[in-house]
């Protein structure tokens, strides 16, 4: 058999750069038709605010690092150490893959256990970790949507209709995390139920694989609740700062391109996102545009102000994308 070890570094290489050289252009591309489907829209920004560039990136970077952050503690709890930068860039890769499987963001999930793997946690701590740290962030979206439809609503939102529908669906989200914690408090499975039909989309191989992780995150779940009850509060204190930093990040971004939005309109904005995101669809195209359009309408705003701020929204969703796929491409053992 003719030698293959001198070609094995020429593909490893070619195919570490097609990881971030096919992303890129796609995601090129979709900035430059979305700028220019913007630009037939009557209040889509005429110009760029580059004073308001650096806060908006400052904010996200400070919203990641509290994710990380929340991160660090659970796998500290767990008896693990890592860097926060290293957390930092896992949970950017993690999210990218997320939005890109067509499973809620829940597809992320495996992918930065396989990650903290690699920087070497063990696999049912780095399971059992993720699963946690999900679930944290789950409480604070639940906790924050009604919040975000009680704040808008006393501040006089146009539309109680279309706040009662947005409420609703941040209720079911609370539901489904009241659930989550009881049945992991009592033994049984939480996680694998609500994956169960998201996955279903996916091809048998992919699904039989992630089920397996579900189940093992669900029983790692379950250890670290009876073993560490204070950790949730804690948790869920940093889940809700992400929450409020969040909606700051969300006013700076609508700044960023020159578009005043009232307050009221950001929350519903936020929850919105949130709702978009949970529909198994690749990166929420066609939800995130639909949901932003119809909140806004409903709100009272023109059809204009609705398409200007759901094309701010695909763009900063495209970037962010992209530098997650970045980080992913760059992770531990990618060039081996």
């Amino acid at each position: 058999m003719p030698p293959s070890s001198p070609a094995e570094p020429s593909a490893a290489a070619d195919v570490s750069g097609l990881r971030i050289a096919l992303p890129a252009l796609a995601g090129g591309a979709a900035l430059f038709v979305l700028w220019r489907a913007g630009a037939g829209v009557r209040s889509w920004p005429a110009r760029v605010v580059p004073a308001a560039v650096p806060v908006y990136v400052a904010l996200v970077l400070a919203t990641v690092a509290l994710h990380a952050r929340r991160s660090q503690l659970v796998l500290r709890r767990l008896g693990s150490e890592l860097p926060l930068r290293r957390l930092m860039r896992l949970w950017l890769a993690g999210r990218a893959v997320g939005s890109l499987i067509p499973s809620g963001t829940l597809g992320g999930e495996p992918v930065r256990a396989h990650l903290l793997t690699a920087s070497g946690v063990p696999a049912a701590r780095a399971a059992g970790a993720v699963a946690l740290d999900r679930a944290l962030e789950l409480a604070g979206n639940t906790l924050g949507g009604p919040a975000y439809v009680g704040v808008a609503l006393a501040l006089g939102a146009a539309s109680t209709a279309g706040m009662l529908v947005a409420g609703g669906f941040a209720l079911t989200g609370f539901a489904a995390l009241v659930l989550v914690y009881a049945r992991a408090r009592r033994g049984r499975a939480a996680l694998a139920p609500l994956a169960a039909r998201p996955l279903r989309f996916l091809p048998a191989r992919w699904r039989l694989r992630l089920d397996a992780e579900a189940a093992r995150a669900d029983r790692a779940l379950q250890d670290v609740l009876i073993a560490h009850p204070t950790l949730v509060p804690v948790g869920l204190g940093l889940s809700l700062a992400i929450e409020v930093l969040h909606v700051v990040e969300l006013v700076v971004l609508f700044a960023v391109f020159a578009l005043a939005v009232p307050l009221p309109l950001v929350l519903v904005s936020a929850v919105g996102i949130g709702v978009a995101h949970a529909v198994p669809v690749t990166a929420a195209l066609g939800t995130l545009e639909a949901t932003q359009v119809g909140l806004f309408t409903m709100g009272g705003e023109p059809l204009a102000t609705g398409v200007a701020v759901a094309l701010i929204l695909r763009l900063a969703e495209t970037v962010w994308i992209l530098v997650g796929l970045a980080c992913l491409a760059a992770r531990p053992g990618a060039r081996r």
